[in-house]
């Protein structure tokens, strides 16, 4: 799921011959690039795709049946326009990266992930393991529930935030604090053996909550590896300043051998990354979400790609090199494909945080057990929690969405504290019930096994509206301490309160 607090969207998950889907593919030894096996396509293939695909970051949210939510309850259907621009965005994203671009779209995933975002709409909290809203149909429930635990899912706190907003600033950027370190939105979406998705919206008072689906692995003959982003021909539009970089090589990578040289050649500048020490973000996860063996990487400085910024990526100890150059450009420089918004938006779409997958499905994975959310990554915009499905998935944060009018400045005051009244603890699970903060936007909780934070940290967001919140403990630690804040908003940006009282749970969890 993809929550992103920076912004305000909400959740994820991710799981040796190459499909050729046109004549530009090209493997590493027609380029200059080394170790990946990803197809080539220029920059003037990538703008005629694009265009012969059109979609906007901007395009409407619109419904061929409006949602019921409340009473009668209803999961309604997103507008075939809606849907078909977000499968072209989909399939642009997925060419630009060299990995299949026929991805298609199916209506029983339509039906789970427009279910999905009813669920967590209602509850209004973002979720892949949500609860049963009151008077809600069992079958419809359960429909929902299977959704949210198989897709990505994100939450915008205003109302129609576009699907594609979600899906390139939400779970393809994935850089906030609480899904960087695995990306598992992004390799989702990015992942070579998906064949079908689906998408659903729900949209009104409580904001926006998307999903996406993403446990399909119908496309059996894929053998891509080695999937970069940004790509080698990478357009500015779709890589924002905080973007994390990241390279899927399909194995488990040893993060303590590998290391990751980043070179501008304008100027250059070098990055080194490695577990040892790195000028900036550097991790690597091994996790099913799409690709295992994911290596991710970020700048300690903030750059704003332009056009013509070209970047050289060279990356040892993993057998053998690996070494490709990323070439930014605008597609405005053809034909304009993406329109521009009119006015800055002031939020991203939060992404739920992905939880680590403890399996990789070969054909649509079944959930198991339903944890509770994990809510926020910052996925993003803000869709509540961030999460990502795992290969069986389990939560991430929300995709970053943007709204259309920016608000006026206005002096914001620092939140009260949040006091944890009480909790109740169901085996691994803690039911957290705390007071209300006057004038809070929305909440924060983490939890962890040490008192200072700084081991086996977790963090989800948590609804203004709420007045309780459920996280899920390690069953392996005995001792975990959770704490919450509150936010509230200025200008699109989120001020955070001081963190409130500490509880100590001591119980064994199993």
């Amino acid at each position: 799921m993809i929550r992103k607090n920076r912004k305000s969207i909400c959740y994820v998950m991710t799981l040796a011959l190459c499909v050729t889907l046109g004549s530009s593919y090209v493997r590493a030894e027609d380029t200059e690039a080394q170790g990946i096996n990803v197809a080539y396509h220029t920059q003037d293939e990538i703008r005629a795709f694009c265009a012969e695909n059109a979609a906007g970051l901007n395009d409407a949210l619109t419904f061929a049946e409006n949602p019921v939510v409340s009473g009668d309850y209803s999961a309604g259907k997103l507008s075939d326009k809606t849907l078909n621009s977000a499968i072209n965005m989909f399939n642009q994203v997925r060419y630009i990266a060299g990995i299949s671009y026929d991805v298609q779209l199916d209506d029983t995933y339509n039906s789970l992930t427009q279910t999905a975002a009813l669920v967590n709409y209602v509850n209004g909290e973002l979720s892949h393991y949500p609860s049963k809203p009151a008077n809600m149909d069992e079958d419809l429930y359960n429909l929902g529930a299977k959704g949210a635990g198989e897709s990505n899912i994100a939450w915008a706190s205003w109302k129609n935030a576009g699907m594609n907003q979600s899906l390139v600033n939400g779970w393809l950027d994935d850089g906030d604090d609480y899904n960087i370190d695995r990306l598992g939105h992004r390799r989702w979406v990015l992942n070579p053996n998906m064949k079908y998705t689906g998408f659903g919206a729900v949209t009104g008072t409580n904001g926006t909550y998307s999903a996406m689906y993403s446990f399909d692995m119908k496309n059996t003959k894929a053998g891509e590896y080695g999937v970069a982003w940004p790509a080698q021909n990478m357009p500015v539009e779709y890589f924002g300043t905080d973007f994390p970089w990241s390279v899927s090589m399909g194995k488990n990578v040893d993060i303590t051998s590998v290391k990751v040289k980043l070179t501008r050649e304008s100027d250059g500048k070098v990055w080194n990354f490695s577990s040892e020490e790195a000028d900036g973000y550097f991790n690597v996860n091994n996790a099913g979400y799409g690709q295992k063996g994911c290596i991710i990487f970020r700048p300690d400085t903030s750059i704003k790609y332009t056009a013509d910024d070209v970047f050289d990526v060279d990356i040892t100890g993993l057998g053998s090199d690996v070494s490709y150059t990323v070439n930014f450009f605008s597609l405005e420089d053809g034909q304009a494909v993406t329109a521009k918004p009119t006015v800055k938006p002031t939020e991203t779409p939060t992404a739920a945080p992905t939880e680590t997958p403890t399996a990789v499905p070969t054909k649509e994975p079944e959930i198991t057990e339903k944890p509770e959310e994990t809510e926020e990554p910052e996925i993003t915009d803000e869709p509540e929690e961030t999460e990502e499905p795992e290969e069986e998935p389990e939560e991430t944060e929300a995709p970053t969405a943007r709204p259309t009018v920016t608000p006026t400045a206005k002096p914001v005051t620092k939140p009260a504290k949040v006091k944890i009244k009480k909790w109740k603890i169901n085996k691994n699970k803690v039911t957290v019930y705390f007071g209300k903060v006057k004038n809070a936007s929305g909440y924060q909780v983490r939890y962890s096994t040490s008192v200072k934070y700084n081991k086996d940290l977790s963090s989800k967001a948590v609804s203004c509206k709420s007045t309780k919140t459920m996280v899920r403990l390690k069953k392996s630690r005995k001792k975990h301490f959770i704490q919450m804040r509150a936010y509230t908003k200025k200008n699109g940006k989120k001020v955070y309160g001081s963190w409130g009282n500490t509880i100590k749970i001591y119980k064994n969890i199993k």
